[in-house]
């Protein structure tokens, strides 16, 4: 008898000033499962940076599948970040079912749980859909997912301190990264491609007036990337 497959699908980095947002899909079988609830995976904001990254290996060798998509502040910047989400969603779904047989999908809601599902019906209408506010809190696909996106993300995070000096968090709560994004626009007189500049932070931290969001729809956002593929 063949083992039932589970999808869980969140998000890290939806809301800071600095960096990519990623999204991770990770694919799971009934045993699989079993063995990271042994293991203590659970929402990945309940976990320490270390306890993340030491169950991170785990979840990627137990999974029949992993799809992570990430969104750059430039795209934050020009599309709607709901309609980006719901893109890079549709597109993983497409993808994981393209390799594997899912029986069920469980999606960590970001706005209304019925658009979501609207959007995603015609990608997955042969799997059972579970959309749900603070999905990572309720099903261990999901809290799977959100590791593997937090984890993804911290490294990222990392890599451009490393670049750009220490800038916090990336959060507009962190005094440290709006010091950090005050002081490099003081220096020279731009913000860096890593910062989300249609933040209303940003106004409000450098007193400058930023060029309000585009907020181009998903047909615009999905016709931009076909005629860059072609």
């Amino acid at each position: 008898m063949q083992s039932r497959v589970i999808a869980g699908i969140d998000e890290a980095g939806r809301g800071p000033l600095v960096g990519d947002m990623f999204i991770a899909l990770v694919a799971l079988e009934d045993q699989a499962l079993q063995a990271l609830k042994a293991l203590g995976v659970k929402d990945s904001k309940k976990l320490t940076k270390t306890r993340r990254e030491s169950l991170f290996p785990f979840i990627i060798s137990l999974s029949k599948l992993v799809i992570v998509h990430r969104i750059t502040p430039d795209k934050i910047d020009e599309f709607n970040i709901n309609e980006l989400e719901l893109q890079a969603i549709a597109d993983a779904l497409r993808k994981a079912l393209r390799s594997i047989l899912i029986q069920e999908v469980y999606i960590d809601a970001f706005t209304n749980p019925e658009r979501i599902m609207k959007r995603l019906n015609d990608v997955a209408n042969n799997v059972k859909l579970h959309i749900e506010f603070q999905a990572d809190s309720k099903y261990l696909a999901v809290a799977a997912a959100s590791i593997v996106a937090k984890v993804l993300r911290d490294k990222h995070i990392d890599k451009l301190k490393s670049i750009y000096g220490d800038l916090g968090s990336g959060y507009p709560s962190d005094t440290k990264t709006l010091d950090w994004i005050r002081h490099y626009y003081e220096k020279f007189k731009i913000l860096p491609p890593i910062v989300r500049k249609s933040w209303k932070t940003i106004e409000r931290v450098l007193n400058i007036k930023i060029d309000s969001k585009k907020s181009k729809s998903l047909l615009e956002y999905i016709s931009n990337n076909l005629e860059r593929v072609d």
